[in-house]
């Protein structure tokens, strides 16, 4: 006999069988224009400066980075599919294609601009706080 938790199970599965491929039809994604640049939050910036000093690229020093095609980590990435602008110059809200290792999922982020600043608060579906993103470019000429 089934249990409620194995149909939950069942129906959530199957509904991310129906949105996946809504999502592939974006496979070529979209491009995120209000990121000029390089982002991250404070401590994978400092993650990308002791890489360009010369600290050994692996998986516990590797920086998680966003520009205008998605998140970049070293065994993750999520690729925007399809951005909306909510408030103009302000808040944008993306649809996005995650995966880790062999597992891929849809996403939901929320971009929120900081002031005048170049910086963004970020929120994603499974998120329990944003964290705050910003413009952290890779050092000229390395």
């Amino acid at each position: 006999m089934k249990t409620k938790s194995d149909l939950s199970t069942r129906a959530a599965l199957a509904a991310i069988a129906l949105v996946v491929p809504a999502f592939a039809a974006f496979a070529d994604g979209e491009r995120a224009t209000f990121l000029t640049g390089q982002y991250a939050t404070a401590e994978q910036c400092a993650k990308l400066r002791k890489i360009e000093d010369g600290t050994p690229r692996n998986v516990g020093t590797a920086p998680e980075l966003l520009d205008d095609t998605g998140f970049h980590g070293w065994e993750h990435d999520c690729a925007f599919t399809k951005v909306f602008e909510h408030k103009p110059g302000k808040s944008w809200a993306a649809m996005m294609i995650c995966s880790d290792g062999m597992s891929m999922k849809p996403e939901l982020f929320a971009f929120f601009k900081e002031g005048d600043e170049d910086s963004f608060e970020v929120s994603g579906t499974n998120d329990e706080q944003p964290e705050v993103y910003a413009r952290c470019d890779a050092k000229k000429g390395k």
